[in-house]
């Protein structure tokens, strides 16, 4: 292997680079101490700050830190002066070295090829792979802090230890640097397209209960193609369309594409109506752009077809009765007890589906409730939605699956549910 100034290193040498755990002394990890001389009677010990000095032997010159000495070292007497090698790469070297002592232990002789292994190593490529790996996988930063990470990339190729940083808060200036390079790809496809930018957005509800709206280019790229891709995934205040275009006009700004807004494809919620008319306006007060919000809104056909099942399975003063109830909650405003109540008799004017629905409407309600039911089913059940396709289906389907499961929570909550209990017959 090689250090970072790319002297060779045998796999007969790994125990040179072992380091205790238990060090703390600075003359055991720097080597420029034997650059270093005592200071004369006249000389301070100490800066203003209280730090110790560090003079050069071949001069005057003293510094409180050993990086500035190791560079006065390299600038005024060209004496290069080895960096300590950091923990994390010193336990994986002995790692390391104890599995080639298992892997081989009559060939610790054999010496790698360094300049071979080196020509096939490149940062730019390993740095990539790397933050890949961290992001698509979900791990955490500080994997790059793991003995056994490095022994892992440097079993695989031992000059990799001078490639693979072992700072976590390196990864993020990785994963940003990637993600600029990244979008300003994506920029420039997306200012040379043939055709207008179309965007589909959609706001959904986090695991960690963030509400974040989704924002989808689709177009024709210079080559004719149709392509779509991400241009931004913002967390947003609420659901309402004033809000969504203060979140997708600072991404089109970004993107340079205000003047090309082509359609907007989003579900039927009437708030999506309300974005259309704040674009509408926006594009006419502030571009002198004549943007029709009806005729350049496409609807969900998803939710249109949802919406059609709905009118066939529930009468029309079911549904506004409920829709009203869900305008409610979509401007964020909690029902009270008596509301809640209301709902709920709501649904269950639609017979065993809106009993159901209350069912799993109550097993959602909490975490302790949700926590049971599903120590009984080993999953939650969807409920269903006014915008969502297949919401109802998928509701119907899973709880089919699930009844004994059903069963045995409402009898668990019998007092709350009893009115909303399914017999076999339902």
């Amino acid at each position: 292997m090689a250090t970072e100034e790319g002297s060779l290193i045998s796999l007969d040498s790994f125990e040179s680079l072992e380091v205790s755990s238990t060090q703390t002394s600075r003359k055991n990890t720097s080597s420029i101490h034997q650059y270093c001389r005592t200071p004369s009677k006249d000389e301070p010990e100490r800066d203003n700050q209280n730090r110790k000095l560090y003079y050069c032997s071949l001069c005057t010159y003293s510094a409180s830190s050993t990086t500035n000495i190791r560079y006065h070292l390299h600038s005024k007497h060209q004496i290069e002066s080895d960096k300590a090698i950091p923990r994390t790469k010193a336990t994986a070297a002995s790692q390391l070295q104890d599995l080639w002592k298992q892997a081989s232990a009559d060939n610790q002789s054999n010496e790698l090829n360094s300049l071979i292994l080196k020509s096939i190593l490149n940062k730019q490529v390993l740095d990539q792979a790397l933050i890949n790996l961290i992001v698509v996988r979900n791990l955490p930063f500080r994997i790059v802090e793991w003995p056994e990470f490095h022994a892992f990339c440097q079993a695989l190729n031992p000059e990799s230890v001078s490639y693979v940083t072992t700072a976590h808060s390196a990864v993020s200036t990785l994963i940003q640097n990637s993600f600029q390079l990244q979008k300003d790809i994506v920029r420039k496809k997306v200012q040379s397209a043939l055709t207008d930018i179309h965007l589909s957005v959609d706001i959904w509800t986090s695991p960690n209960n963030h509400l974040l709206l989704a924002i989808c280019a689709h177009f024709v790229n210079s080559q004719e193609q149709r392509r779509k891709a991400l241009l931004a995934l913002r967390t947003v205040a609420n659901h309402s369309g004033e809000e969504q275009w203060n979140v997708i006009l600072p991404v089109l700004q970004d993107y340079g594409i205000v003047r090309k807004l082509g359609t907007i494809i989003a579900d039927n919620s009437t708030t999506n109506d309300t974005l259309c008319r704040t674009i509408s306006q926006y594009l006419s007060d502030n571009e002198n752009i004549t943007w029709d919000s009806s005729y350049q809104r496409i609807r969900c056909q998803g939710h249109t077809i949802n919406l059609i099942v709905q009118a066939f399975l529930f009468n029309k003063a079911q549904l506004e009765k409920i829709e009203s109830y869900d305008k409610e909650n979509t401007l964020e405003n909690e029902l009270d007890k008596q509301a809640e109540t209301e709902r709920e008799e709501a649904f269950r004017t639609m017979g065993i589906l809106g009993k159901l629905h209350n069912i799993v409407a109550h097993s959602r309600s909490s975490a302790n409730r949700t926590k049971e039911f599903v120590s009984l089913a080993d999953r939650r059940i969807p409920l269903d939605n006014s915008t969502r396709w297949n919401s109802w289906y998928q509701m119907l389907s899973t709880a089919l699956d699930k009844e004994s499961a059903i069963d045995e929570y409402v009898k668990a909550n019998f007092k709350s549910l009893e009115k909303d209990h399914l017999s076999p017959q339902d």
